[in-house]
């Protein structure tokens, strides 16, 4: 938070990006945006704080987001103390508009005997603690008064004075300008915890418990379309580091208690298999009530879609007339309205009355079935199903032959696929022919391939906002917001996850692209890493959202603070299997040997355990690990993470949507094996689906 800048109008040149920090000739001042080496920037650790009492201003420590309705705005103080266009107005005014773009966070810490800033764009600023500073034409101090600080900076002409101090839950950011004759602005600024407010208000249906929850549900393991019966077992994600018991609920009942980690419990479900409610609630060492989470077990949903299933004769010998009969899929959301069945271009039946099929709240297949003349001019049948809600699909087959099909297929699946070269390199331009589908050794028709294009992605994003993300935060939120600016299009929707020692939604699942820019853009660095319990957070988003899916990791560290398993994240990605991204930005010095002719590239022990587990999760989703090393400059790292977010868009762009349908019952797991037949080409990953409604 330096403040002075002379009045000379050569200093408005060297004004830097700085948040509250505006003067780049401050002693220990580097904005990590000019550093090509991010080694540059020392970041605190872990082993840098102390406990909190034993740390000078406690009370103001840690990462803090502005609340814009309780701030004063700079720009109109100013304006209304320093009107017109002379020099000192103008600068005072340039001021005002930086102050006013940055004080959106702050981050505050102390390392060694400096007091340490961050601003919402990556800068950082060092100030000596009780301490005097000097830079080229300023000067000022730093001053402590019990859990406040002060920091005055006085150049040629001006002075600016800046006071931090809480108030309650709050922090508290007095600012005063004065010029040379005395004159002078004051403006506030207030702050609230990352936790207690949320990155931009909520969109309808939103709500700010999302970000706030203390444990979280990890659904039972089962089959895809599986219902679970007997006996299973129910894991938690514990968010809240004080709790210490957890409650299981069965349909309101309590079933078990957990007094100790990893807080899970066998349950016993009913069988046969029908929906049941889940519940967990929390208790911190307190006592008091922390938090609950409940979902419902056994809810079947299926997407919309049509299919004739048999066309057959209905006169012994003649065949004037056939019957046609057709299965519609219907998700728990949808109404069916209409059936209508055409020969050829003639409509010939209209279907309204589907009784208590109709009404949505359950998945299920409707049987209809229409008679028909035969005429071999006709030259084919189609069947369209229209919703409620306008939405409609149909099915059309030729008229040849007698009995068309002999099965009512049940089910339509629907996989998500991506084909590489043999390079690795996307493919795309594919046709249903190219794949081959099979379920316990039987063969199944491909029906569609969809490009991506024509399925909507739900993307999420999870950043590793930890204390040794400080030396490369701004350059790694600038290609975050440039990735998500350029693969997000109309319909696509994304949500962010913000992970250091806990974890937090910063953004639920949003079509709206600006709000999402601005979640990361609120982001600050702050405290430890817990990756895995990041990577199980930001998997337990999805739900049963439908579209095609993907998780992109940005983290720079191994772990150090998940209250999960290792093992919990690795199995829960696998068992949902949608491609997770990893991008490791690796600050090590890494060393080369040579064994047996080749030179194999050495890490440090620990890192090395983190990179096999990040591969492992990456290879079994279908995603891929990318490594980034820090140290190196040839080509800029930050030109190579550009390069990997790229990669990613290009796989996300490439991606396919491959259906058909099952005689797998509802309930029933259904497991296909997907292999493609073209020559030279590789299925990178195939993964079945929620309901593309």
């Amino acid at each position: 938070m330096a403040v002075v800048v002379p009045v000379r109008a050569e200093a408005l040149h060297s004004i830097a990006r700085v948040g509250v920090a505006l003067a780049l000739s401050l002693p220990g001042l580097v904005p990590s945006h000019a550093q090509n080496d991010p080694a540059n920037i020392e970041a605190s650790t872990s082993a840098d704080r102390t406990e909190e009492e034993e740390v000078p201003l406690a009370p103001l420590l840690g990462p803090w987001i502005r609340n814009e309705s309780l701030s004063e705005d700079p720009v109109l103080k100013t304006e209304t103390t320093w009107p017109g266009q002379d020099a000192t107005p103008v600068l005072m005014r340039k001021l005002a508009e930086q102050a006013a773009a940055q004080l959106d966070t702050v981050s505050v810490r102390i390392m060694g005997d400096s007091l340490v800033l961050l601003d919402d764009r990556g800068d950082v600023a060092r100030y000596p603690l009780d301490g005097r500073f000097k830079g080229r034409g300023v000067s000022g101090r730093v001053i402590r008064v019990r859990d406040s600080v002060t920091i005055e900076t006085i150049g040629a002409d001006w002075q600016r004075i800046e006071t931090l101090y809480r108030d309650g839950n709050r922090l508290v950011l007095i600012n005063v300008l004065r010029d040379r004759r005395r004159r002078s602005a004051e403006f506030r600024t207030v702050y609230e915890r990352p936790g207690r407010l949320l990155s931009t208000d909520p969109l309808p249906g939103e709500s700010a418990a999302a970000e706030n929850a203390a444990i979280r549900i990890v659904p039972p393991q089962r089959g895809r379309g599986e219902l679970l019966g007997g006996r299973v077992e129910v894991q938690t994600l514990i968010i809240d580091p004080l709790i210490v018991a957890v409650e299981f609920f069965l349909d309101g009942r309590p079933v078990r208690r957990a007094r100790k980690p990893p807080f899970s419990a066998h349950l016993q479900l009913v069988d046969p298999p029908r929906e049941q409610t889940l519940e967990v609630r929390a208790w911190n060492t307190m006592g008091d009530f922390a938090g609950s989470h409940r979902i419902t077990l056994n809810q079947i949903d299926m997407p919309f879609g049509v299919r004739i299933t048999r066309i057959r004769g209905i006169q012994a010998g003649s065949f004037d007339s056939a019957r046609v009969e057709a299965a519609i899929s219907l998700p728990r959301t949808a109404t069916l309205q209409r059936v209508d069945f055409h020969r050829g271009q003639e409509r010939v039946k209209t279907l309204r009355d589907f009784g208590e099929q109709a009404a949505g709240g359950v998945a299920r297949t409707v049987i209809v079935e229409a008679e028909m003349e035969y005429g071999s001019a006709d030259g084919f049948v189609r069947v369209t199903a229209t919703l409620a809600d306008g939405r409609s699909m149909e099915d059309a087959e030729i008229l040849q032959g007698v009995d068309y099909r002999s099965e009512i297929d049940v089910q339509l699946v629907q996989l998500q696929l991506l084909v590489t070269d043999r390079k690795g390199n996307p493919v795309s331009g594919l046709a249903p022919d190219d794949f081959e589908i099979r379920e316990r050794g039987r063969r199944y028709r491909p029906e569609a391939l969809l490009s991506a294009r024509d399925v909507p992605l739900v993307l999420g994003l999870a950043i590793d906002s930890s204390d040794s993300m400080l030396r490369v935060w701004g350059e790694v939120r600038e290609v975050a917001v440039n990735f998500l600016d350029v693969t997000l299009v109309a319909d696509d929707r994304a949500f962010l996850v913000d992970f250091d020692d806990t974890v937090s939604l910063r953004q639920p699942l949003t079509g709206d692209k600006a709000r999402l820019l601005r979640s990361i853009d609120r982001l600050i660095p702050f405290g430890g890493t817990a990756i895995n319990d990041g990577i199980l957070f930001s998997l337990l988003q999805y739900g049963r959202e439908p579209g095609r899916r993907a998780l992109v990791v940005v983290t720079d560290g191994a772990d150090e603070h998940s209250r999960s398993r290792p093992e919990q994240s690795a199995d829960y990605a696998a068992r949902l299997g949608l491609p997770i991204y990893f991008i490791e930005l690796d600050p090590t010095v890494t060393w080369t040997e040579r064994r047996g002719g080749r030179v194999i590239t050495r890490y440090p022990a620990r890192r090395q355990k983190a990179r096999k587990r990040l591969e492992r999760i990456s290879r079994e989703t279908g995603g891929r690990l990318f490594h980034v090393p820090l140290v190196s400059d040839d080509p800029p790292w930050t030109e190579r993470i550009e390069a990997v977010f790229d990669r990613i868009e290009e796989d996300l762009r490439n991606q396919h949507v491959l259906t058909y349908y099952s005689d797998r019952p509802l309930g029933a797991p259904v497991e296909p094996r997907v292999s493609v037949t073209r020559r030279g080409l590789r299925l990178q990953s195939a993964v079945p689906l929620e309901g593309i409604e």
